[in-house]
């Protein structure tokens, strides 16, 4: 079972962490196997491995600056709960997007103020919320760890023109997720490469295959996938990249727990063209920061009703078509994080992002938000 803490201050994780088990055992009848923890500052370091995390705040802004001082006054019994009812007004949508991108199954709010943050964070996670100090019954909701429903069929769209040095291991990684219930479809736009051969070569009938005779871009190729897809959950993968193993189970779980949502998404490993990590993860930031940057990645997953809403993928977008989508989808639709690392993508010199200036790409980015009404620069 995860939980998730939120403190005050990160530098109590070391001490309160025993108690903080405790407390969770007694209300909840059972053991925390993985501790997350959200916190407003990090006064002193913390043993490596420790998972903290501070809400995403714009640390310039005045407001943000004065609410983090009613937070600490409130702390210390200084401050009345008008101050912290403004304060939360101002950053508390970004401590409850936090906690709940930690994806707990239960959530402990250890601050004097706990009270006035509980119904926030109640919002946009679908599990028990507890105040430390208090008890099970003072929480609206039963800690439940059912299963993911695995009768749900996800669909993967593959596009790939002339991608076959990774294409079998991203099918692979597609087929050996824990979540078993899922179609695959690749869709083949117009390679010369021999791409069917390497489809048949993993032998497993949720694998199908599409080809266009011409290469009619990325955003045909998911349009033509899509619309062959069956599945209650969708999604896309490219043909350079691939999963950890329980990244669909992950993604699915959170649609499946948050019905409200429509759209969720995860951090993700850089690897370059061996496999070998560059660097230690992209953390996904929060949806908040769609309008300045695709905050989205590779790892993402929508529901059936997000596809039939938002339509097709804009073929004028190439090289931006996914986050024009995201951008409409925002829009319509609530959007979730998930700061777990659930997929591999992988920079090298023949990828589509590589073959771009930042210019170009910039450029492209802005005529997007234009489109969509977003503010530019």
């Amino acid at each position: 079972m995860r939980a998730c803490i939120f403190t005050g201050d990160l530098a109590a994780v070391p001490v309160r962490q025993p108690q903080w088990a405790q407390d969770l055992r007694t209300i909840t009848g059972r053991a925390i196997d993985e501790f997350w923890f959200v916190g407003l500052r990090q006064t002193q370091p913390l043993p490596d491995g420790t998972r903290a995390f501070q809400p995403h705040c714009d640390e310039q802004s005045r407001a943000v600056r004065v609410a983090n001082v009613a937070f600490r006054l409130a702390g210390a019994h200084l401050a009345p709960r008008t101050a912290v009812r403004w304060a939360l007004d101002v950053a508390g949508s970004s401590i409850a997007e936090a906690i709940a991108a930690c994806d707990p199954d239960v959530v402990l709010l250890d601050v004097a103020w706990a009270d006035q943050l509980k119904p926030l964070v109640e919002r946009v996670v679908a599990v028990p919320v507890h105040v430390s100090g208090g008890t099970s019954s003072q929480s609206a909701r039963q800690l439940t760890l059912e299963p993911v429903d695995h009768s749900a069929l996800v669909s993967i769209v593959l596009p790939t023109h002339n991608g076959s040095r990774y294409l079998k291991q991203s099918i692979v990684s597609c087929l050996e997720q824990t979540y078993p219930t899922l179609e695959v479809i690749v869709v083949d736009d117009g390679s010369r490469e021999d791409i069917r051969a390497i489809v048949e070569s993993c032998a497993d009938s949720r694998v199908r295959y599409i080809r266009h005779e011409r290469n009619r871009g990325l955003p045909a190729a998911l349009n033509t996938g899509f619309l062959h897809a069956t599945g209650s959950f969708l999604t896309w993968t490219s043909d350079d990249n691939y999963y950890v193993p329980s990244a669909i189970e992950r993604l699915t779980r959170a649609l499946q727990r948050n019905p409200q949502l429509g759209f969720v998404y995860a951090s993700m490993f850089i690897v370059d063209e061996i496999g070998d990590a560059r660097s230690q993860m992209q953390r996904a930031l929060p949806p908040s920061e769609l309008t300045r940057q695709n905050v989205v990645g590779g790892c993402f997953m929508y529901t059936r009703q997000v596809y039939e809403s938002i339509g097709e993928y804009d073929s004028g977008a190439t090289l931006v078509e996914d986050y024009d989508y995201w951008v409409r989808i925002s829009k319509r639709f609530p959007m979730q994080r998930i700061l777990d690392p659930l997929y591999y993508y992988r920079y090298h010199q023949q990828s589509l992002t590589s073959k771009h200036t930042r210019e170009d790409v910039a450029r492209r980015f802005d005529v997007v938000r234009q489109q969509n009404g977003v503010p530019v620069g």
